[in-house]
């Protein structure tokens, strides 16, 4: 009986918790959450407090795939959900606490994203990458 009252006490909370589902980009403070539309928004964390604090990072349709190094993240996204490639973004890997050094740089034009990666002598071969298929974690 009192394991049947342990499982009931457990799924309950589970169910009425306020838990969250998020996929952590490598080792930094940036992170996709399922936004109300089910896309996934790109995020960064503020590690400054104990309680979850996610600044959103505002960004054009689907995220298709994430680069990282210890300077930068870039994240290529897409109109369609089946779509191309249509915008890069290129911000700074910026750690905990830092969120007012965020700086993002957004392309339209692959060419230009090129260009600014050679002008910040950043190759995506060098980089860690997901395309989106990191598991989901879940957080209570």
């Amino acid at each position: 009986m009192v394991l049947l009252i342990t499982i009931f006490s457990l799924i309950s909370l589970f169910l009425y918790s306020d838990n969250s589902q998020y996929k952590q980009i490598g080792d930094t403070s940036f992170y996709l959450l399922p936004n109300e539309m089910g896309q996934e928004s790109f995020l960064y964390h503020d590690g400054e407090s104990d309680e979850e604090v996610f600044f959103p990072i505002t960004h054009e349709g689907f995220v298709r795939d994430v680069f990282w190094c210890r300077q930068f993240i870039i994240v290529k996204c897409s109109q369609q959900k089946d779509g191309k490639i249509e915008h890069w973004y290129i911000m700074n890997n910026i750690k905990d606490y830092k969120y007012s050094e965020l700086r993002i740089r957004h392309f339209l034009k692959e060419q230009d994203y090129i260009n600014a990666l050679d002008s910040l002598g950043v190759h995506e071969i060098n980089m860690e990458h997901t395309d989106g298929k990191i598991p989901w974690k879940l957080h209570f």
